[in-house]
């Protein structure tokens, strides 16, 4: 009965100040459930570049139109030579970009 009564006493106190495990595991490991897809720069579709920060589709379909035009990209970097992609706007999802 000590038992019972100490666990529900547990209980009520973890409620009362919001504490959980599961919630303190989280704050130790932020990054535990945000997994970054890659995106293939001269694979992606329109879609998938829509999935980048700060991507919306008028910006993907120049993004698409210019390597039709101008062919794969040779490196991330390049993709600031596309109208609305400036140096800024390209390091909020360079981290999620490959050419391979």
């Amino acid at each position: 009965m000590k038992r019972y009564l100490s666990m529900m006493v547990l209980l009520v106190v973890v409620s009362l100040t919001g504490l959980s495990p599961v919630s303190s595991l989280a704050a130790e490991t932020p990054t535990a459930n945000t997994a970054l897809e890659m995106v293939h720069l001269n694979q992606a579709s329109a879609e998938d570049l829509q999935t980048l920060p700060g991507v919306g589709p008028a910006l993907s379909q120049r993004i698409v139109l210019y390597r039709t035009e101008h062919g794969p990209f040779s490196s991330v970097d390049q993709l600031a030579e596309v109208k609305g992609v400036g140096q800024a706007k390209l390091a909020k999802f360079r981290n999620r970009l490959t050419i391979d």
